[in-house]
């Protein structure tokens, strides 16, 4: 099998009748509550597996009592040694990092979760916390990484760019990029402060899976999908890089952590299940309602394992012939040749050379009418809970969440032996009573090679500038 390729990744047009059941336009502002709001001196994060661990591993930090071998095992899967880790928590963590508080929420979800600790008080370093545990079974802790974070994702030289020049600088950093800057105005319309082939279309990643959120979250406010679905992992629905492929199958999952594992932690095999739960034809109807400006781009509305396909299970040539086919024959393709053999976990090729136009696309401009659609679903609703939760599940870097009453983001990449080819990033930041802000960046290189870290600390310096607007 070649180099496993990962995804880490305007109006509606319908009656008025049924638009009003599925958006508001009222005139008060939307309620805005934090999702991790502070408490003290630290922030207050949900119940469940990660972080129920993660409150255990900050205890240990508090305590002043040694973390025994006994401690260890109760709370780490096997494969962990009891010895090197009780000696990691007690004789490099707890000096560090003393009566540790959480200083700022990246990412919490039921099965992974991103957070920076310090000591009360402390300077930098700090400590920038990665942990996983499993959702089902003894939960116990699956992953576990502590860096050294100095307090900003920034280089040295990017601190003081204008927000011009870190725009400029950002198109350097790719062959074909697409940036837009700017804001989602009172009339639900997106306005560029800046924008750098805003209305290209670019290859998205990950950012693709914003539309099946987009048709989950229309489909619960016009009452055709119950919040309180359960969906059961299933074998057919499995995708490569699937952070949840190994919990049994059969297990049921509730609508709400499968759209907050899929926008979270981009995990593939969610997406593929909440593709086939909501349905292609509802996801393709979706991109019409945002006011998507090249639909044809995405439809037919391939998920994971059948985009994968395209990559692994067929020639270059064929993979050409249906990206470049008309929709007939791309429906006609995908029925006959492409769901026969999904899931799709590998295969003998690797067809790199049509991620940057044979795959998810869409320009700037389009990915912030999604987020403007989104955040017009009724105020209180079950559809706007979960898509809040879903798109806030993550922060994508830390110094974002603390700027902002609501950050949502989602963000991709498409790599190959040469790293990333796609790599993507979209943030929606928006204070009560505000328009909101957006920061999409999208990098496209057709030789991959992506430097994400250069990508991380110039979009860290517009999200710093762009919090600071009036």
């Amino acid at each position: 099998m070649k180099r496993a390729i990962s995804i880490l990744l305007g109006l509606v047009c319908m009656s008025t009748a049924h638009a009003d059941r599925l958006y508001s336009d009222g005139f008060d502002p939307p309620s805005l509550p934090p999702l991790f709001p502070p408490i003290g001196q630290t922030h207050q994060l949900p119940a469940g597996a990660t972080t129920d661990q993660l409150t255990w591993l900050l205890g240990e930090l508090s305590s002043g009592e040694s973390t025994s071998t006994s401690e260890v095992s109760a709370h780490f899967v096997a494969g962990f040694d009891p010895a090197t880790m009780a000696n990691f928590i007690n004789n490099t963590l707890r000096p560090q990092f003393t009566n540790a508080i959480i200083r700022d929420v990246v990412t919490v979800t039921p099965v992974r979760a991103t957070v920076v600790i310090s000591s009360p008080g402390a300077s930098t370093p700090y400590g920038y916390v990665n942990i996983g545990a499993g959702y089902t079974g003894t939960r116990k802790i699956v992953l576990l990484s502590v860096s050294n974070y100095n307090g900003t994702v920034q280089y040295p030289a990017d601190q003081t760019l204008t927000l011009s020049q870190a725009a400029d600088k950002f198109m350097t950093l790719s062959d074909t990029p697409a940036l837009l800057i700017g804001r989602i105005d009172n009339s639900n319309a997106c306005t560029a402060t800046i924008g750098r082939n805003a209305d290209q279309l670019r290859a998205t990643g990950s950012i693709f899976k914003t539309w099946i959120l987009g048709a989950i979250g229309r489909a619960v406010a016009d009452g055709s999908l119950d919040p309180e679905t359960t969906i059961p992992l299933s074998a057919s629905k499995l995708a490569l890089a699937g952070t949840i492929n190994s919990e049994p199958l059969g297990t049921p999952f509730p609508l709400l952590d499968m759209a907050e594992l899929m926008m979270g932690i981009s995990d593939n095999t969610a997406t593929d299940h909440l593709h086939a739960l909501v349905g292609r034809d509802r996801i393709e109807q979706t991109v019409d309602a945002f006011n998507f400006s090249a639909p044809d781009v995405l439809k037919p509305f391939l998920n994971i394992s059948e985009q994968f396909s395209l990559y692994f299970s067929f020639p270059l040539a064929t993979a050409l012939d249906y990206v470049n086919g008309t929709e007939s024959y791309q429906r006609q393709f995908l029925q006959d040749q492409i769901e026969p053999i999904t899931p799709v976990m590998g295969g003998p090729f690797a067809n790199t050379q049509i991620f940057l136009t044979g795959t998810w696309r869409a320009t700037p401009t389009d990915i912030c009418r999604a987020f403007a659609q989104l955040r017009r679903l009724p105020q209180g609703s079950d559809a706007i809970d979960l898509v809040d939760h879903a798109l806030g599940a993550s922060a994508a870097q830390p110094e974002v969440r603390g700027n902002w009453d609501r950050v949502w983001y989602k963000g991709g990449s498409l790599d190959g032996s040469a790293g990333h080819y796609v790599l993507t990033h979209a943030w929606m930041l928006e204070n009560a009573g505000q328009d909101p802000w957006v920061v999409i960046a999208m990098s496209n290189n057709s030789t991959g090679g992506i430097d994400e870290f250069a990508v991380q600390s110039v979009t860290g310096r517009m999200l710093e500038l762009v919090s600071q607007m009036p």
